[in-house]
């Protein structure tokens, strides 16, 4: 059998196809021109940016005047009602305006001891209350069905 000394055709189409699908050298005009365009966008995203950057500031400004005279006000009103809370001046409006008049002889109260099961830490309504007289009626069925239902467990 001889040996070909020419390669055969279909070997040599493979590196074709491969060379057609590389990408192809890119014009300069059209390569400078993409740089324009990347230059101009990136341009116009740092002036959005800066611009973004001055308005928010102008609104932390403001808002820090507004902070300062809210403070003032506040300060303003605590000064007030410090003024307004001053005992003698209490007193004055309490016996001019509102007709009271100071005790002359103070009155005390003996304090009698708390009934059994109640204390100042519990709330009101779990203080006990007076029983009733009569249970309601409806505790006597319940307590019935209970029971029913406790000897047919059984």
């Amino acid at each position: 059998m001889a040996l070909r000394q020419e390669p055969l055709l279909r070997d040599a189409v493979w590196p074709v196809r491969i060379v057609r699908r590389l990408p192809t050298a890119i014009p300069l005009s059209r390569l400078v021109l993409v740089v324009i365009i990347a230059a101009f966008v990136l341009a116009m995203v740092w002036v959005q940016q800066t611009q973004t950057l001055v308005r928010l500031g102008g609104e932390i400004q403001r808002l820090e005047r507004r902070l300062e005279t809210v403070e003032l006000e506040r300060q303003r009103i605590l000064a007030e009602l410090a003024v307004r809370n001053d005992l003698s001046r209490v007193q004055r409006i309490a016996f001019t305006e509102l007709d009271m008049r100071q005790t002359r002889q103070p009155v005390f109260t003996r304090a009698q001891p708390l009934p059994p099961g109640v204390s100042f830490d519990l709330p009101l309504w779990a203080a006990p209350t007076q029983q009733l007289l009569e249970p309601p009626w409806w505790e006597a069925v319940v307590q019935e069905i209970s029971a029913h239902t406790s000897r047919l467990a059984e």
